[in-house]
């Protein structure tokens, strides 16, 4: 793959530059008796070329570095590369019943925001600054999970631990008095600067995952999803032990009821009901500002559908009702990063929030 990037507005974050990725891999899979085995090797090359940028007093590029003006970037080039794998194993314990177990050694190359960038990141709310020196994120991870299939209940469970070199994540900047670095050049708004950082990390976690549909109530299913993160700097203390912006424990629950056919007209029908609950983040990385902890929440929503056929069975049109955050709760993901936004004083409260009641009607109409 080859990219070139240009910058073709008024403001700039990133700088000019080119990518070239090259990569080759190769897998392969056996099957003996109850065994699955499968592995695989990637070699992966990343040549990165940024260009400088120059700006004159009034903030537009410049070749010549003019009375007042700045450097906004320096040229740089860098390459990457590394060799990755895996190696995985199933067993079935029964025909019901299977176990599995991967190991996997990973990599991620900085990407050009997290080496160069230099500006106002409205996004995230935040003036971002960008390190040259950054080197590739190495993981190794293990996971081992389990899966049951029966007439009745489906159920897996699946537990990871990861454990990565230069895990690369953004922190707040704090000037010289200790309180919030905020940059005067193009950032009007008064955003506090963040930088992005590399250290020992390790994250480990989980997902259980139960379908039940008893017969002979085949049409009935309940589902519920349970998934936790945690994420750790090895070398931190208190707070500046916890990666910033993990997500929040959740737990899924839908109830949900189908009939494949009512009449002529109408077939594959279903109506349900869910619940999102997000339990509360505590485990922030709260030094110099950076994170704070969100409260918990719990969403509703509804739903019902069908297709619309002809006598003949071919679909005329699906047509689905959703409604989502029924009880128009006032909340925020912890991974959003507009909750720091400033204070509404409308409302009173800081940062914006996520999307309250919602209902939407669609219909699809297959060609």
């Amino acid at each position: 793959m080859y990219q070139l990037n240009k910058n073709k507005g008024t403001e700039f974050l990133i700088p000019d530059h080119n990518i070239f990725d090259v990569g080759v891999y190769s897998i392969a899979r056996k099957d003996i008796g109850k065994w699955s085995l499968s592995g695989g090797l990637r070699y992966d090359h990343r040549s990165l070329s940024s260009e400088q940028l120059l700006l004159d007093s009034l903030g537009e590029r410049s070749i010549d570095m003019q009375e007042g003006g700045t450097q906004k970037f320096l040229s740089f080039d860098r390459t990457f590369s590394t060799l990755t794998g895996s190696l995985g194993a199933s067993y079935a314990l029964s025909p019901s019943t299977t176990l599995k177990l991967n190991i996997a050694r990973g990599y991620r190359a900085p990407n050009i925001a997290e080496l160069s960038a230099n500006g106002v990141h409205e996004g995230t709310i935040r003036y971002e600054y960008g390190n040259t020196s950054l080197v590739p994120e190495q993981s190794l991870q293990a996971d081992l999970g389990m899966e049951y299939n029966s007439a009745h209940v489906h159920f897996s469970a699946a537990a990871f631990y990861n454990h990565v070199s230069n895990f690369i994540y953004v922190a707040k900047l704090t000037g010289v008095d200790g309180t919030d670095s905020i940059p005067s050049v193009n950032n009007e708004e008064g955003y506090p600067a963040f930088g992005f950082s590399q250290s020992t990390a390790r994250l480990y976690g989980g997902e259980v995952y139960i379908d039940i549909h008893p017969h002979p109530l085949d049409w009935l299913h309940l589902e519920n999803t349970f998934s936790y993160v945690r994420g750790q700097i090895v070398s931190g203390s208190d707070s500046t032990g916890n990666l910033p912006f993990m997500p929040s424990p959740r737990w899924l629950i839908g109830l949900r009821v189908q009939k494949r056919s009512f009449n002529s007209w109408l077939s594959n029908g279903y109506a349900r009901l869910g619940a999102d609950i997000s339990f509360r983040q505590s485990q922030v990385f709260s030094a110099y500002g950076t994170e704070s902890p969100t409260l918990g929440y719990t969403l509703f929503s509804a739903g019902f559908g069908a297709d619309v056929t002809s006598r003949s069975g071919r679909t005329i049109c699906s047509v689905t009702v959703a409604g989502q955050n029924l009880l128009n709760t006032a909340y925020q993901s912890h991974l959003s990063r507009l909750k720091y936004a400033s204070e509404n004083y409308l409302t009173g409260r800081t940062g914006i929030y996520n999307q309250g009641r919602n209902i939407s009607l669609t219909v699809k109409f297959p060609f």
